[in-house]
């Protein structure tokens, strides 16, 4: 497949994940779970889902993810209905270190000295 139309399924099984994992996962309870990519594979059997959270700390990342794997079946058949493909991509979520690498950057950038950050 070609590198423009796998980048248009990407984005579009992350919208719409992303207004599943709203509408099935309680932000009071979750945190808000946010869809920061989706890397489906090019034979459509299997996507990863690379989430980040707001309002949950570090200690209930898992919990988090535990949350998703038990509503992926769900998800995926729910997907599987506003999506149209070949085949419904499996899920797998992972976390996304990237948010809380740059939020760690941004503070030791902060801690120096200004005269020091050219």
């Amino acid at each position: 497949m070609s590198t423009f139309r796998m980048k248009r399924i990407n984005e579009l099984v992350r919208r719409e994940l992303s207004n599943l994992i709203r509408q099935h996962l309680p932000v009071e309870k979750h945190g808000l779970i946010s869809v920061t990519e989706v890397d489906v594979a090019k034979d459509l059997k299997v996507a990863h889902v690379y989430i980040s959270t707001v309002g949950v700390g570090t200690q209930k990342i898992e919990s988090v993810l535990a949350a998703l794997e038990r509503a992926r079946p769900g998800l995926q058949h729910e997907l599987s209905r506003k999506v149209i493909l070949k085949y419904t991509p499996h899920l797998t979520f992972k976390w996304d270190e990237g948010l809380e690498r740059g939020q760690h950057i941004l503070e030791v950038l902060e801690t120096l000295d200004p005269g020091q950050k050219t």
